[in-house]
């Protein structure tokens, strides 16, 4: 899907990198584990995959809880921003 508004929709890579950052010295282990969890490979690329992510990474500790929601605020914003171009570029 394009970027409309220029905001991107979050994927598996973005979600890696993240956890990477919030653990640098775990971020693979943390990173592999929550791929197990979701039953996920890690090179998926559907919004149904980054769901299953992000539901992994709400059970798993408060840290990784609120980065699951910034993902999912991401994840929401872009479907609702998208819909609204789709919208727009529809009534010119």
């Amino acid at each position: 899907m394009t970027a409309p508004y220029g905001f991107a929709s979050p994927t598996l890579i973005d979600a890696e990198n993240a956890i990477h950052r919030l653990y640098p010295s775990t971020g693979s282990q943390v990173w592999s584990s929550l791929l197990v969890k979701a039953g996920l490979t890690g090179r998926e690329t559907d919004g149904d995959a980054l769901a299953g992510l992000i539901d992994a990474m709400e059970k798993t500790d408060p840290v990784l809880s609120l980065c699951a929601q910034a993902f999912r605020i991401r994840s929401t914003a872009h479907t609702a921003l998208a819909a609204a171009d789709t919208l727009v570029r529809g009534a010119e």
